[in-house]
């Protein structure tokens, strides 16, 4: 009997050390989270004289692979990129909500589907609209490192438990983004911009937690709503980056507009 209350009290102090170094790893990749994101919508500032556009962000196409399906991605897409476009610096940002209202009121909310301009239209307050398309986003693991199963411990309690996941998976974020500034009375482009993104980190490094069971070499992994955000938004932010040169000399070009009500200027929902 002592034997097995011995042996019961190391397993005890077992899944207490390991619980201890779950509370550690989750302040270490709350501070890699922050390093990952920290030129996340830092972008150079606009050129004097530019004209600022109002542009409105419509729902996004998203086309997830696996694991990363399911959820509102095509708002969420939307959200994040609206964000962005904001702190550019570029455009007057009409809120998501009251762009929805706008086009409800003037009887025009099919006018972008599937992340297409469906039909010509002029909108009242809106110069632009940014009609975008995320494809094939998908998250894998490239390999895993060692580890440790706290349901192997408690099980022996018959407790259950979730696997501890390493912090050193490396895992390969990819997918491509399509940007286009659309005039919606003409259907013509301001500017465009295509990018295929692809990052490859640790898990602690990209900040970001695997749900579910441990994943094997090059499988989909499960992510939380959060998570799947931020791989939104470091995508969109680099194609953002990249279109930065080519927009800027399309805002100078522009003729100055004098400014009508929107209904909001802010990127934030």
């Amino acid at each position: 009997m002592r034997k097995l209350a011995h042996r019961w009290g190391g397993a005890a102090a077992v899944v207490l050390s390991v619980l201890a170094m779950v509370g550690c790893s989750s302040t270490k990749e709350s501070a890699s989270r922050s390093e990952l994101t920290k030129d996340v919508g830092i972008y150079p500032p606009p050129p004097s004289g530019i004209t600022t556009p109002r542009v409105g962000v419509p729902p996004f196409n998203v086309q997830a692979q696996g694991k990363m399906a399911g959820g509102d991605l095509d708002s969420l897409a939307a959200d994040e990129c609206t964000t962005l476009l904001d702190q550019t610096g570029r455009f007057k940002v009409i809120e998501r909500a009251q762009l929805k209202k706008l086009l409800d009121e003037q009887g025009l909310e099919g006018i972008v589907r599937s992340g297409e301009l469906a039909k010509q239209a002029n909108v009242r307050g809106v110069d632009y609209l940014l009609i975008g398309k995320v494809t094939n986003l998908r998250v894998k693991t490239e390999k895993t490192g060692n580890n440790f199963g706290l349901a192997q411990v408690t099980g022996m309690f018959n407790a259950g438990g979730a696997d501890v996941k390493n912090t050193q998976t490396v895992i390969t974020t990819e997918c491509g983004v399509d940007l286009r500034l659309v005039d919606p009375s003409t259907g013509e482009l301001l500017t465009s911009m295509f990018s295929d993104f692809k990052r490859t980190d640790s898990a602690k490094s990209m900040g970001l937690s695997i749900l579910g069971a441990n994943a094997q070499s090059n499988a989909d992994i499960q992510l939380s709503e959060d998570d799947k955000g931020q791989i939104l938004r470091l995508a969109l932010d680099d194609t953002i980056k990249k279109m930065l040169p080519k927009l800027d000399k399309k805002l100078r070009d522009l003729p100055k507009k004098t400014d009508a009500p929107a209904g909001g200027t802010s990127g934030n929902q």
